[in-house]
């Protein structure tokens, strides 16, 4: 018959024990990082939601002056085809 061999469970690594032991713990993002760091990224992430919203008016501005460009380039004929399909015509 042969020996049953045990199996050892694996070591973790330093920094798996250093983790597991933070998080049993309680140690929070709050509570690891020092205040300076923690200002900085809050600050950072309002100016990309600034910046995010800047672009989107600056989208929007844009198609409405295309929008405005396309309507003032218009044939005759295109606008009064467009005013006929409104049902404005006057002998309509």
């Amino acid at each position: 018959m042969a020996k049953k061999q045990k199996r050892h469970p694996q070591q973790r690594s330093h920094n798996q024990q250093t983790e597991l032991t933070d998080a049993k713990n309680g140690l929070n993002v709050k509570e690891i990082l020092n205040a300076d760091a923690l200002g900085k990224l809050k600050q950072l992430e309002k100016e990309i939601k600034e910046q995010n919203e800047r672009q989107a008016r600056e989208a929007a501005e844009q198609k409405r002056r295309e929008q405005e460009e396309r309507e003032r380039n218009k044939s005759f004929g295109e606008l009064l085809a467009e005013y006929d399909k409104k049902g404005g015509g006057k002998y309509s």
